[in-house]
């Protein structure tokens, strides 16, 4: 079925040849905020395909989803503090292959995770409207702004930016793209991190598949996503999958989460012999790409 006629076009291409991929299960109400997974985080607002550019993105109806990020509270989120420490530096690595030193911007850096951990080879800085996470982060010393991306467009000469599961947040990639383009140097990059509607995971996965949230309002393949980059003056350099590093307990305590292993799983991963044992994860579903300023 297609998308109606007043449906907006597509943000990456500008096409309104849409369908419908997803109905609407959250009709005129807020989605659900923060990092703890609920069932009320898989309500979503009608999820639109372009048949062109193979984008989805959320025909929402509101404007203002952006300031329900401020009054975020999730202590959860702290439960994963050891994962990101796990996997960061591998990152930190991949990053400097393309642009070795400099200022970094983190947007939507959370409690500053990865703002501490770059901070070891960048000026590293963070962006987080949570006033609760940045307070966690200031509260280690860390540089982190509490402004949208427009208003901090004004303090430009950022070497990196890097979106770690943030864009598929963005009411309007564009624009947030053409501050971003505003804040880099000649030939910074911006390092983006989110998931691959077009994997073969995610299609099998359909409307369980854990990017699908209220919260999230697109819904990137690979060709979407260069699409948009170029579109808005950049050029990919780097395209690959996410680097997780995790151990079994922390595996073991995720697939729980889904639903996805019995019993017996969690015995064979969550064993004081294998627990705290490391394993490195490159999921098919998670995209992870450079873009450099031309």
């Amino acid at each position: 079925m297609s998308g109606p006629s007043e449906s907006p076009p597509c943000p990456v291409c500008s096409s309104r040849n849409l369908v419908t991929l997803y109905p609407d299960t959250l009709g005129e109400n807020l989605p659900a905020f923060g990092y703890r997974f609920s069932p009320e985080h898989g309500l979503t607002y009608e999820i639109l395909r372009c048949r062109d550019c193979t984008h989805a993105f959320s025909a929402c109806p509101r404007t203002d989803i952006w300031k329900g990020y401020e009054d975020v509270v999730d202590p959860s989120y702290l439960d994963r503090r050891e994962e990101r420490q796990l996997t960061f530096p591998q990152v930190v690595d991949e990053l400097a292959r393309f642009q070795p030193g400099g200022r970094l911007l983190d947007v939507g850096c959370a409690t500053g995770d990865f703002v501490e951990i770059a901070g070891k080879r960048y000026r590293a800085e963070g962006l987080e409207p949570s006033q609760w996470a940045a307070d966690i982060a200031r509260g280690r010393g860390l540089v982190v702004h509490s402004l949208r991306l427009g208003d901090l467009a004004e303090d430009p000469g950022y070497d990196v930016i890097t979106l770690w599961g943030v864009i598929e947040h963005f009411e309007s990639p564009r624009e947030e793209l053409r501050h971003i383009r505003q804040l880099l140097n000649p030939g910074g990059i911006v390092a983006v991190w989110t998931g691959d509607r077009c994997s073969w995971l995610a299609r099998l996965l359909g409307r369980k598949w854990w990017y699908m949230q209220g919260q999230h309002l697109h819904f990137f393949s690979r060709r979407s996503l260069d699409l948009l980059f170029a579109g808005m003056g950049f050029r990919q350099v780097h395209h690959t999958t996410y680097p997780f590093t995790t151990t079994f307990h922390l595996l073991s305590r995720s697939m729980d989460k889904y639903r996805v292993m019995g019993p017996l799983g969690r015995i064979l991963l969550d064993n004081r012999f294998l627990a705290g044992t490391r394993i490195r994860l490159r999921l098919p579903t998670e995209m992870f790409a450079i873009f450099r300023k031309d």
